[in-house]
């Protein structure tokens, strides 16, 4: 989603915070927190918080799905569709001084749409099979600073992103605001709550609440991570090499259509959220290097249509897609690049 490297920047600092602090005490920490981000300190967040590897590439098989069509209100046409996706994420960390950091991301993402089975209502319509395959790569950059404000510590971020489909230019631009503070942190637990605000066009809502909690349960070695509202799971550590998680995240994709119909819109967007429900088990090969593997079920919202100039609520297209199994085979890198 647009805000979550400003969401999990946000969890690296209240991870390093302490809640009971005085001022004087605070600041002393909030310098040693920045001394202290080395490899090997940012490498244990990133394991438990995947948005903070250095680089990640992920292949997802979705299998078969029911999917209803409607263009303008009227049905379109019933079938199966199948989805294949290349991921790929690289966090760049461009600059850090005294409180301050700067990091900027690069994304890569390629998906296959296919439907087969198709019975068609409408006789402009064909009965054919249909594959599409649609790209679409986003560039970000993210200013954080850490501050103590009333004997709080608090984090702000700002930010910016792209995404298109084509080297000439952008076609799609949105900012981003972020404030959030941490309410709890102690050996076993942490709670971070915050406000993302997003100046986004096709953003249905204009502000989002953020809400980090973390719990160990010291008994079972199981820790809960309830990240709000991105992903809730529980992690278990089997060795210092291999761990398992499970749970549900949410994601999303946007697509950009370029349709040859006098009757419709010509420069389109196409887009929807999903939540992958599974287990995800990842070993870590070498020092930097892990690969994964996750499967279980794939849930997405009703995929909408629209000019790329209006609102989401402003479709003429409406596909819903059923529930269908998944399997992702992942590569990622923790930070090796230079400390953030």
């Amino acid at each position: 989603m647009k805000y979550k490297t400003l969401f999990y920047l946000h969890i690296l600092i209240a991870a390093c915070s302490t809640a009971n602090a005085q001022t004087a005490r605070k600041a002393a920490a909030i310098k040693r927190m920045t001394d202290s981000l080395t490899m090997e300190g940012l490498s244990a967040y990133a394991m438990r918080y995947p948005q903070l590897r250095q680089a990640f590439f992920a292949t997802d098989i979705i299998g078969k799905a029911n999917v209803k069509g409607e263009l303008n209100g009227k049905d379109l046409y019933e079938g199966k569709m199948n989805i294949t996706r290349i991921r790929s994420n690289f966090n760049v960390p461009i600059s850090n001084w005294g409180r301050n950091v700067v990091t900027g991301t690069i994304g890569y993402q390629q998906q296959q749409l296919k439907t087969t089975e198709i019975t068609s209502y409408d006789p402009r319509f064909s009965n054919a099979d249909i594959s599409t395959t649609k790209s679409t790569v986003s560039l970000s950059a993210t200013f954080g600073r850490s501050d103590s404000v009333f004997n709080k510590l608090i984090f702000y971020g700002l930010g910016i992103s792209g995404v298109t489909d084509e080297l000439s230019s952008i076609k799609r631009l949105n900012y981003i605001g972020s404030i959030s503070m941490p309410i709890k942190r102690d050996q076993n637990s942490s709670l971070t709550i915050g406000l993302v605000v997003i100046l986004d066009p096709s953003s249905i809502v204009p502000a989002v609440p953020i809400v980090s909690y973390w719990h160990k349960y010291k008994t079972s070695n199981v820790e809960l991570f309830v990240d709000f509202p991105s992903r809730i799971v529980l992690r278990k550590q089997f060795s210092k090499r291999s761990w398992a998680t499970a749970g549900s995240e949410l994601g999303g994709s946007l697509l950009f259509f370029n349709l040859d119909k006098p009757s419709l819109p010509q420069n389109n967007i196409y887009t929807n959220a999903e939540v992958r429900t599974g287990l995800t088990f990842e070993y870590l090969v070498t020092k930097k290097l892990i690969l994964g593997v996750n499967g279980g079920l794939y849930s997405t919202t009703a995929a909408r249509m629209f000019n790329r100039n209006d609102k989401p609520d402003d479709y003429f297209f409406k596909a819903k897609t059923g529930s269908a199994p998944y399997l992702t085979f992942s590569v990622s890198f923790l930070p090796f690049l230079k400390r953030l």
